[in-house]
């Protein structure tokens, strides 16, 4: 019987195959190509207003994922009750959410969006309305999530929720530390936390923190978008200085691992249409402790999950795996720099090193990659990262304790501040593009440094105020001031597009000054290129399972910076006159 069989399916396939070549000879010769035609209408539109800005997104429902980019079309409320294409200012886009910049606070405008592709542009969304409004203390009121790192002869992490009424009280929901986690198992103590604490805001827009459990020194700022505050203060103990983000949390717990997944070769929504590939963000962190060092790496996120039965600890309502089944999205590490040039421990040379898992809360764990599948039901002892995914989706926030291996001896602890910023979202169909002129601006910035005396203590200092950026990428601090009782700053630095160094040529977010104090001329390549461009290194042939590493650049960039998706929140890790730096900013 199996010759018949074969026969049987054979002829199946030769059926199949004749078909489509019938198809590709009617027309005309030319390979067959699917047509999507016209997108479909976007759907959910949402307008959330901030400060002389509104934020638009929403989702592309069947036959939107089509879409190569969109036209969003607003117009001031004061002379109409309706938007039309004719009334409108009309800003095409290649994104599936945008800010608007440049509205007048206290006049209401209109909203709608079209999909558009080859073929032509959708229908129009439905029509929604917001008012820009100044930031005022109502926007405090809500709950955040917060991520600290301090620095000095203290080195510490904290994190939690706070919960601010309209009067600026502050009630700490979780507060946990560093001093009372254990990494072996992922589990942490909680602690008591600060009481009597009230957050107001000044007419200067500027934040403050009073009462008698009130974090000291404490400087704040909120961003435009009202959905982020920065904040830095001096840790009391003995004068280590801190660096906090709040985050505003989500109305909704939405959150799935989907939303940092890659998209691979074909868009999984629509498989005859080509994905993205993976997820591309990047990452900059910043050590205290036992290091002090920034950190900085481009990534990508693959479309592929490895999936396991976690242990009930897990698995329920509201954890991890809710439904009991695990998926968890596998992360590949390039252009990997820190100041000494110190590798991460890696496998396959920070091929699929660790892996990303995210709760409906927006709770994201990096766990690391060694275990064979069947054996990650223990991923939870395995856990090297925690942090939170913003409102938005496109950036995640978080703190963790590290050890190291140095000549076979165990470093004492080092914590970390780190924040990832994606470059363009999963059911993005077309790639971002940014530039200089999204880069320049008038940025709200908090900053955190630190380096060692000669007896090798910890010495941190903050700084805060404004940061202008030219859409040449001159960079200058107009307003500064810092915990040494410095109240103004000479630092100025240009930066520039940074090329593409990863291999599949997708959208790219980060700008760095090219002149380096170890390399001097502008080279416009990382330490893991050569002055050709060509990679230092080739990581795993599938056909033989093997890798090799050449030696490595001793050059690095001194100043790496990433802009967010939104584009109003940039992060930079350099070396300067406070030792090891991170700068936030938000326009």
């Amino acid at each position: 019987m199996l010759p018949r069989v074969h026969t049987y399916l054979l002829s199946f396939v030769l059926i199949i195959v004749g078909s489509f070549l019938c198809g590709c000879s009617a027309a005309g010769g030319d390979a067959w190509r699917y047509d999507p035609g016209i997108p479909g209408k976007v759907a959910s539109l949402t307008a959330t207003q901030g400060d002389g800005l509104v934020t638009l997104s929403w989702k592309t429902p069947d036959g939107s994922y089509v879409a190569t980019n969109y036209n969003v079309y607003y117009v001031a409320a004061t002379n109409t009750s309706a938007i039309t294409k004719t009334n409108s200012t009309k800003i095409n886009v290649d994104r599936s959410s945008y800010v608007i910049n440049g509205l007048t606070n206290g006049v209401p405008y209109y909203f709608m969006v079209t999909a558009l592709n080859r073929n032509g542009e959708s229908e129009a969304s439905i029509q929604v309305v917001a008012t820009p409004r100044p930031r005022s203390q109502a926007d405090l009121t809500g709950t955040w999530y917060f991520h600290t790192l301090v620095s000095g002869p203290t080195a510490k992490w904290e994190r939690g929720t706070v919960a601010i009424d309209v009067d600026g009280a502050v009630t700490f929901g979780e507060f946990l530390d560093s001093d009372h986690y254990n990494s072996a198992d992922d589990t942490a103590t909680a602690m008591t936390p600060p009481d009597n604490v009230t957050m107001a805001m000044r007419q200067d827009k500027s934040l403050t923190m009073s009462g008698a459990g009130a974090w000291v020194d404490f400087h704040g700022i909120m961003g435009s978008r009202k959905n982020m505050l920065l904040a830095s203060w001096t840790y009391a103990v003995d004068g280590s200085r801190a660096i906090t983000i709040f985050q505003k949390k989500r109305d909704t717990d939405d959150y799935d691992v989907w939303d940092v997944s890659g998209t691979g070769n074909q868009n999984p929504h629509y498989p005859e249409l080509a994905g993205n590939g993976p997820t591309r963000y990047a990452w900059h962190a910043l050590n205290s402790g036992a290091s002090l060092e920034w950190e900085y790496s481009n990534a990508r996120v693959g479309q592929q999950a490895q999936f396991w039965t976690p242990d009930a600890s897990l698995t329920g309502p509201g954890n991890l795996f809710p439904d009991g089944i695990g998926s968890i999205k596998d992360i590949i590490y390039w252009d990997y720099s820190t100041p000494t040039y110190k590798m991460t421990p890696m496998w396959d040379l920070m091929w699929k090193v660790t892996c990303f898992g995210v709760q409906p809360d927006g709770l994201v764990k990096e766990y690391d990659s060694y275990a064979e599948p069947a054996a990650r039901k223990d991923a939870k002892r395995n856990v090297i990262f925690t942090g939170r995914m913003t409102d938005d989706k496109t950036v995640i926030v978080g703190v963790a304790t590290k050890k190291e291996v140095k000549s076979g001896t165990i470093t004492p602890d080092q914590y970390y501040l780190r924040v990832l910023q994606f470059n363009f979202k999963p059911t993005d169909q077309a790639m971002p593009i940014y530039t200089l002129d999204d880069l320049a601006g008038t940025y709200l910035f908090h900053k955190l440094g630190a380096a060692k005396d000669t007896g090798g203590v910890s010495r941190a200092a903050w700084a805060y105020g404004k940061m202008s950026i030219t859409n040449s990428g001159a960079t200058t601090f107009p307003e500064y001031r810092d915990s040494t009782g410095a109240a103004a700053s000479a630092d100025a630095f240009t930066l520039a597009y940074y090329p593409d160094v990863g291999s599949d040529a997708h959208t790219w977010t980060t700008f760095a000054n090219f002149v380096s104090p170890d390399t001097g001329p502008v080279d416009a390549h990382s330490r893991y290129f050569d002055a050709n461009g060509q990679p230092y290194f080739s990581v795993y042939t599938w056909w033989n399972l093997t890798s090799s590493l050449t030696p490595m650049s001793t050059s690095y960039y001194n100043e790496h910076a990433t802009l967010s998706y939104n584009r109003d929140l940039v992060v930079m890790t350099r070396t300067d006159s406070f030792g090891h730096s991170m700068i936030i900013g938000l326009k």
